[in-house]
């Protein structure tokens, strides 16, 4: 069986795991090879004119998207990236996006592009980051509204706004320059529904689906006892007494005993004082409409006198 050459593994490597039929045919490698060596599986062919090293093992959604990008802009040099793959690019956290396509900001019409991708002409300034040059944090997150939805959009503009990599201001006048564009409503609803003071992806979905359903939670409040001791500082409050509290279960990931015991040492003291504690996982959050009926059966418990 034929073996990618190592210069062509470097190359690619490079390239963050991306090279043209061009440099390929440079380097050796004629069509018919590359076609064999993907059949082999030593090289995926996600467009027309380039091709990637197999996925490093343990690759998420984002980081095969990020690849995507790499080999996309091989192919269009002269394009920007925009939409969720900017907001990727950025640094900025992505939830409930669509990642099975990079995204590309380019000068032709759309059907000029190779298949695979998504071609648009953005509007707004371009900026360079670690994958080139992108459309502008505040305008890729209002694409991102556009095309997955609100919640989807806030996610990452809450992650943005936390890290300061945004401002609302900045926001609002990217909105400004699409209010009349279709869709331009999902991001109204983002901006109403953004709080920076959400600080994770489960948090940020938590109060999403709270918000929906008429709930108001607010974010990362401290909870002090009689003496005025900080007790907790919890995701969310909702009422003044119902504790939510998004469970990722990363902290407790290798089961460091230590760990849970504070974790239940923290939980009871809020008891103590009167709050109920609701604890959501990402289970709860994938079935619609259960994070606010546990809220509400929470609510009709234990009423504080």
């Amino acid at each position: 069986m034929r073996t990618l050459p190592a210069e062509v593994v470097d190359l690619a490597h490079g390239q963050r795991g991306a090279l043209t039929t061009a440099q390929a045919r440079v380097l050796g490698l004629l069509p018919s090879d590359l076609v064999e060596l993907a059949g082999h599986r030593q090289l995926e062919h996600p467009f027309r004119g380039v091709y990637t090293l197999p996925p490093p093992p343990g690759e998420d959604a984002e980081g095969r998207h990020l690849r995507l990008c790499a080999a996309l802009r091989l192919l269009y040099p002269q394009g920007a990236l925009t939409g969720v793959s900017a907001v990727l690019a950025h640094g900025a956290a992505v939830s409930g996006a669509d990642l099975s396509r990079p995204v590309l900001r380019w000068s032709k019409d759309r059907g000029t592009g190779v298949k695979g991708a998504v071609f648009r002409r953005s509007t707004g300034p371009v900026v360079e980051t670690s994958l080139g040059p992108t459309t502008a944090l505040p305008q890729a997150l209002v694409e991102v509204a556009m095309d997955s939805g609100p919640v989807a959009g806030v996610v990452s503009a809450d992650h943005a706004l936390h890290s300061r990599a945004v401002t609302l201001e900045q926001l609002s006048a990217a909105l400004d320059d699409v209010r009349r564009w279709p869709r331009a409503g999902r991001v109204r609803s983002m901006l109403a529904l953004v709080d920076a003071r959400s600080e994770s992806v489960g948090e940020s979905q938590t109060r999403c689906q709270l918000s929906i359903a008429g709930i108001v939670a607010v974010p990362q409040v401290e909870i002090r006892d009689e003496n005025g001791e900080l007790v907790a500082r919890v995701d969310l409050l909702v009422d003044d007494w119902v504790v939510v509290e998004f469970d990722g279960r990363i902290k407790y990931a290798d089961g460091d005993p230590s760990v849970l015991w504070r974790e239940k040492k923290r939980e009871d003291a809020l008891r103590r004082l009167g709050y109920v504690v609701v604890r959501v996982t990402w289970a709860d959050l994938r079935v619609p409409g259960k994070v606010a009926a546990m809220v509400r059966r929470a609510r009709q418990d234990v009423r504080p006198a």
